[in-house]
């Protein structure tokens, strides 16, 4: 997995856990540590590139870690669970928005763009994510976690609570759309 996070089977990494169950703050900062930048990355894209909702979703997934820690098991693999948590958090939001509409930067002009990067690939990621933004929340979820976080069907499976059948299935029915709505759209001058 990308992004530094570790593996729970990591000696140091069960160290820390366990020293934030017994209340240590600092482990427990460190811990966030490790993991904040994914689950902010992670909460973008589940929650189509809608960076306040992305932050509050963070602070609301530490938040629930934090209070669920006790119940944590060292020996569990802490990323599918983290993500597990992460992955809730932003369905939750999903529905609560759902209730009151409202644009994302992109949809309002404000998309941020380093100035560096190629402006095809620019373009290439905005029709992607407009195109992420149009699934179904499962379907979006399934191809975040498989194609842009990197993890394995299995592990996908488990974060999302289904099985790897239905995580395939998801991406697949994703992809075909995805694939439909870039060669649809009109391409914007560059």
């Amino acid at each position: 997995m990308e992004g530094g996070c570790v593996d729970a089977r990591d000696e140091e990494f069960v160290r820390l856990v366990k020293q934030a169950k017994a209340g240590d703050t600092a482990a427990f900062e460190a811990i966030l540590g490790l993991y904040e930048r994914r689950v902010l990355i992670t909460a973008l894209r589940l929650l189509n590139r809608n960076l306040e909702d992305a932050k509050d979703a963070a602070q609301q997934v530490f938040l629930r870690l934090h209070r669920s820690l006790g119940q944590l098991d060292e020996n569990r693999h802490f990323a599918s669970w983290l993500y597990r948590i992460t992955v809730n958090v932003c369905r939750d939001m999903l529905r609560a928005r759902a209730q009151r509409p409202t644009l994302s930067l992109e949809e309002a002009g404000g998309g941020l763009v380093a100035a560096a990067e190629d402006p095809v690939r620019n373009e290439q990621r905005r029709q992607i994510y407009a195109a992420l933004a149009t699934l179904p929340e499962r379907e979006r979820t399934a191809v975040v976690l498989r194609d842009l976080e990197g993890f394995t069907t299995s592990e996908a499976a488990r974060i999302m609570g289904c099985s790897e059948v239905t995580v395939r299935s998801q991406i697949s029915n994703a992809r075909v759309k995805i694939r439909k709505f870039v060669q649809r759209r009109p391409r914007r001058p560059l």
